[in-house]
């Protein structure tokens, strides 16, 4: 009987065995979902000169001005083409929203409250404490690091290295991942239903969850409980970086997902941990000429699944693209008693949320068997507990992990 080893030990080993992935330069329209490989400075400065924050009229202000005082107008400075001159005493540009801040003017007065008689502009209303100018600068330098190495890009991200004057980043390449359902009683949704037939919901589960940590999906299918079969299917999947089989890693009759990789050279690095749910996870390497793939193998019943995901799948991802948003548990009050852990890490479908006070107050779902998937739709985080600890009384502190905004 393989032994056990920690959840802490899992994920050493996870993290001992990965060689990140590629690299490649992605103009930005394609660098969602991807990690960014090293610090990236701006190659300009934000505004880049200053700039004015509304329309209205650019003036060099003294502690004379004040309502009535009037100004000559002496010429136009839109965004993108500044006024070439410079502003004097009781001398006035218009100015529009952006437009660079003519050199001697020093504050902007809001079109508001101004009128207008020809080439004379007069204050309507007293000065605004508030100079209307954002200077040069204010949101980020020439050469200041923007976006730090391990960053998960996202739309913000982008948008920030665009306007720092980046048109290509390079990340890491997403690591593809197929998932391998395998089991007689599986169909696919949707078909119709045999006696003794059981729905494959994992790899829809899963999918949406790997595409949001950073990898691509393959959606291999459901594989018979067939040695050849499996055989097959993993051929199949040959260009995938890892391959996750959900299920068939147990020990009984018809159960050879395990025993067929091992006939495919695969190097075992850690099989069944002591977690709940989740044991049977396992994972190790599959070697073939020129490629090495990585395999995580997920237990086949859907709790059991997701956690492990969440657990064992996630950090795997994240050790192969360098990412900085590893799992990370947080503190927080319980609403109801907690039993005592068992001798495994317990991961317990919990709701979280912030109280009126900025506390984190957690509440355990009733129902935790590792076939229900409903408990999910209110889960937002699991209540960590490791082995052997206390119960916890109300409003005790724990640890929870994330899985949802806490609401």
């Amino acid at each position: 009987m393989a032994t056990l080893i920690t959840v802490d030990a899992a994920l050493r080993a996870i993290k001992q065995a990965c060689t990140p992935m590629a690299t490649t330069i992605l103009p930005l329209t394609r660098i969602d979902g991807h990690v960014l490989i090293k610090d990236t400075p701006a190659k300009t400065t934000l505004p880049p000169q200053d700039a004015s924050a509304m329309d209205g009229y650019a003036i060099k202000l003294e502690a004379r001005h004040t309502k009535g005082s009037k100004f000559n107008l002496i010429g136009v400075a839109p965004a993108g083409a500044p006024f070439k001159g410079k502003v004097g005493s009781d001398e006035t540009v218009r100015i529009f929203t952006g437009g660079a801040v003519p050199d001697g003017a020093n504050h902007v007065i809001m079109q508001e409250n101004v009128t207008a008689d020809g080439q004379e502009i007069t204050l309507t209303e007293p000065v605004s404490p508030a100079s209307h100018i954002r200077k040069s600068g204010i949101d980020f330098e020439k050469g200041q690091t923007i976006v730090k190495a391990g960053t998960h890009l996202d739309a913000y991200a982008a948008a920030l290295l665009a306007a720092a004057n980046h048109g290509e980043i390079l990340v890491y390449k997403r690591p593809l991942l197929a998932l391998i359902a395998n089991g007689d009683e599986l169909v696919e949704p949707g078909q119709n239903m045999p006696e003794g037939a059981v729905v494959s919901s994992n790899p829809y589960g899963l999918a949406p969850l790997i595409k949001a940590w950073g990898g691509d999906v393959i959606l291999a299918g459901i594989s018979r409980d067939d040695p050849q079969a499996i055989k097959d299917q993993i051929a199949a999947c040959a260009h995938a970086d890892i391959l996750v089989p959900v299920g068939g890693a147990s020990v009984g009759d018809h159960d050879y997902m395990r025993p067929v990789f091992a006939e495919l050279g695969y190097t075992k690095i850690f099989e069944k941990v002591a977690v709940k749910p989740g044991k049977p996870v396992w994972f190790g390497k599959l070697d073939k000429q020129y490629v090495q793939q990585y395999v995580m193998g997920l237990p086949g019943n859907p709790a059991s699944a997701l956690v492990t995901a969440h657990v064992f799948l996630k950090p795997l991802i994240e050790n192969l693209t360098q990412s900085s948003t590893a799992n990370k548990t947080i503190s927080a009050r319980t609403t109801e008693p907690v039993k005592a852990a068992t001798w495994r890490a317990e991961y317990i479908r919990a709701h979280a949320r912030v109280d009126d006070g900025g506390r984190v107050c957690v509440t355990p779902i009733p129902r935790q068997d590792s076939s229900l998937l409903t408990p999910f739709l209110r889960a937002n985080c699991f209540l960590v507990r490791a082995p052997e600890t206390q119960a916890a009384d109300i409003g005790d502190l724990v640890e929870i992990l994330p899985i949802k905004p806490l609401v």
